[in-house]
């Protein structure tokens, strides 16, 4: 038998080259191959402009820059006014109550209204007030407990952390705040902070999945199940917690950003496989693209059948876009995006959902024989026609979404839930309640099976009594919680409305909301909760209340609506879901 001999392998040309030229020849691939990408990434073209451009519009889109002017500084005035009483009677409290000028700790005792109202201070360049912030932030703020409190990572991340990442952020672009004395020595310290936080957060992320506990022990330092109302844990950290999808995936834009600062992967890294199971998800989606919740955060597997977009669900599809948006080159933004367009267009095609049309002639102008668009909770074969003011924040959401991807339909999809949502708002107090209910058109008495214009569906909740029925045939829906919270997300949408169509009607509305809240709202020390929107007094007394997040988004967005559109423009920021800004780059 004869042998052939295998062909001798020639040696690679750059292995046949002496040591030390091979080692600068290697030196000058990877020079050229670091130019190549950095050229790839400097000439990428620019994704298309998604705020509308107020600078070559004028004419078309005129408005009175004076009377913005002054609704801006009324705005910025009342906010001011707001702090200062805080300061007086609540500074380092989580919140003031603005009836009796007492405080309460609601999350555990950060300062959460100082904290989270700080990139509201910077935003309309209250200097004096950001200062004192700063201050007690670099002295005083301290994240350390040693008495067994169990802290919510999902709220202490939108509140706190984000609110600390965002300054950072402000400070860097140097463009939205006036001169600050040591703002370098700042901008490090308040960094130094937000590392803190995240790393004592850090254990929530310990588990299977990544996915977060419902709580940390901050003493312990370890990932623990939600308390009882004592306060007390009773559940095994061998036992799975069931989560919701907000928790699950509203940490990604604060995390992303404190890589960026600090210069350390290790958080964008628990934030993408935080949500890795939402946006890889490994279960059968009842509609394209939307969770099915709850979710066992070890296995990742659906535990029911609930669909939604409002409380529990929204913020995880609210930061899809939104991350996509805020990091175009990271290399999970398709998918990001391609998942957020997927449950919109599920939304779109099986949630949304027209009611009954009212007598009267809609707010947007067009007569009363179509009905508005509401969108709709799905619980394993039954739809909940119940929307809550929450749920609006969808309206901005596809407004921002259906512009940066084009997505038309999606964009005008928002706009009429934003009509919905403002139609809710036309009360005696000129304020929105928490929830409202419509009734589906063609409705049949005997089984409650509705044409909803997709397929015959059976809903939650059936016709409403006498006086519902008279809102029904007055409004298009009725007010099933007549109370309002102080809740920015109607605010919100006109924010994203105006800034991306140009229309000055949204300003009107906006300011509407901003005279409702002055009249019905503002208390002895501070804006509180009222009743009932639908009564001319508010429903009495307002109440001893106020979160955080009135003065962190609402107020927000209300200076924002006025003040020069270039300020936060939405080609150079991201706003997280408590409106902190972060910047893109």
């Amino acid at each position: 038998m004869v042998r052939v001999a295998p062909k001798a392998r020639s040696t690679p040309w750059l292995f046949r080259i002496r040591g030390s030229y091979r080692r600068k020849y290697l030196l000058l691939a990877l020079i050229i191959l670091l130019l190549l990408r950095a050229l790839v990434h400097t000439f990428r073209p620019a994704h298309d402009k998604i705020q509308f451009q107020f600078s070559t519009h004028r004419v078309l889109y005129s408005t009175n820059s004076d009377l913005n002017v002054a609704r801006a500084e009324a705005v910025r005035a009342e906010f001011k006014w707001a702090v200062k009483r805080y300061k007086d009677v609540a500074w380092g409290k989580d919140e003031v109550l603005p009836v009796s000028g007492r405080f309460q700790t609601t999350r555990n005792g950060f300062a959460a209204t100082l904290i989270d109202s700080l990139t509201t201070a910077m935003v309309m360049n209250l200097t004096t007030e950001v200062v004192q912030a700063f201050d007690y932030i670099v002295s005083t703020l301290d994240f350390e407990k040693d008495d067994g409190t169990l802290v919510d990572p999902f709220e202490t991340t939108i509140r706190y952390l984000g609110s600390l990442v965002s300054a950072v952020d402000i400070l860097d672009a140097g463009t939205l705040v006036g001169p600050i004395p040591r703002q370098s020595r700042y901008r490090e310290d308040i960094l130094q902070k937000a590392i803190k936080l995240a790393d004592k957060l850090a254990p929530a992320f310990d588990s299977p999945l990544g996915i977060p506990w419902p709580r940390v022990n901050f003493t312990a330092h370890l990932g623990v199940h939600e308390p009882d109302s004592l306060g007390d844990v009773h559940l095994s950290r061998d036992i799975s917690p069931a989560v919701t999808p907000a928790r699950i995936g509203s940490n990604w834009l604060e995390y992303y950003r404190l890589s960026q600062q600090a210069m350390d992967p290790v958080y964008t890294h628990n934030a993408t496989r935080a949500w890795a199971s939402l946006v890889w998800n490994r279960n059968a989606e009842t509609f394209d693209g939307l969770i099915d919740s709850p979710m066992d955060s070890f296995t990742g597997f659906s535990l029911g059948h609930t669909v939604a977009l409002g409380a529990g669900h929204d913020s995880y599809y609210e930061y899809l876009i939104k991350a996509a948006q805020l990091a175009p080159r990271d290399k999970h933004a398709s998918r990001y995006s391609q998942r957020w367009e997927q449950a919109m267009t599920s939304t779109m095609e099986r949630l949304a959902f027209r009611g009954t049309p009212p007598d009267s002639y809609r707010v947007d102008g067009k007569r009363s024989d179509t009905g508005y668009l509401f969108i709709a909770q799905y619980f394993d074969g039954t739809y909940l026609n119940e929307m809550g003011h929450l749920t609006c924040y969808i309206a901005g959401n596809l407004i921002l979404g259906g512009k940066y991807l084009h997505r038309s339909d999606l964009l005008e999809l928002g706009l009429e839930v934003l009509e919905t949502c403002h139609a809710t708002y036309l009360t005696a107090t000129g304020l929105g309640p928490e929830s409202f209910v419509w009734e589906p058109p063609r409705r049949d008495p005997s089984d409650q099976l509705i044409d909803g214009g997709y397929e015959q569906v059976r809903w939650a909740i059936s016709a409403p009594g006498p006086h519902e029925h008279e809102q029904v045939r007055k409004l298009g829906f009725w007010v099933s919680d007549a109370r309002y919270f102080l809740r920015p997300e109607v605010i919100e949408g006109y924010f994203y409305a105006y800034r991306i169509t140009g229309d000055p009607k949204y300003q009107d509305w906006a300011w509407s909301a901003f005279e409702g809240l002055r009249k019905f709202c503002k208390a002895k020390y501070g804006y509180g909760e009222i009743q009932d929107v639908t009564l001319p007094d508010g429903g009495g007394a307002t109440v001893d209340s106020s979160e955080s997040f009135f003065l962190a988004e609402t107020m927000k967005y209300l200076f924002l609506i006025f003040d020069d559109s270039d300020r936060l423009s939405l080609d150079e920021w991201v706003l997280s879901t408590e409106a902190h800004p972060f910047r893109i780059q």
